[in-house]
């Protein structure tokens, strides 16, 4: 991974539901993770907390989310990370809808329209509509 395409990635910390039972803990999400295309990284971070880094072109935060509610994991749904969850699926929705937008493209066309739209005469038309 190289600069270029540090955007294209999102670290993000998985918190999970505190439980007693060991099936739900952070290292068995990180297994249960581990193929995925996309996720760079899977590691615990503590045993109700998981590290994960994933690429925006195959993966999103609500994606994954869904991924593990779907198998089984429950995660913190705490009215503060429920709001963080929102807030990166807002952020990661616009960054993948505007991932392959060439932005100088929209200039080139605007100066170009812009020039084609600009009315046209003659300095010898100024002066006798000035007259």
């Amino acid at each position: 991974m190289d600069d270029s395409d540090a955007d294209q990635y999102r670290c993000r910390l998985i918190y999970l539901k505190q439980t007693d039972n060991i099936t739900n803990q952070a290292e068995a999400v990180c297994e249960a993770v581990a193929g995925i295309e996309g996720i760079i990284l899977a590691a615990p971070s503590d045993c109700h907390s998981v590290h994960l880094i994933y690429s925006l072109n195959n993966l999103s935060f609500e994606l994954l989310t869904d991924l593990l509610n779907e198998l089984g994991f429950e995660l913190d749904n705490s009215i503060l990370l429920s709001l963080r969850s929102t807030i990166f699926q807002f952020l990661e929705t616009n960054v993948r809808d505007n991932m392959d937008i060439d932005v100088t493209k929209f200039q080139e066309d605007s100066d170009e329209d812009e020039a084609a739209s600009l009315p046209r005469q003659t300095s010898d038309k100024y002066w006798e509509d000035y007259h």
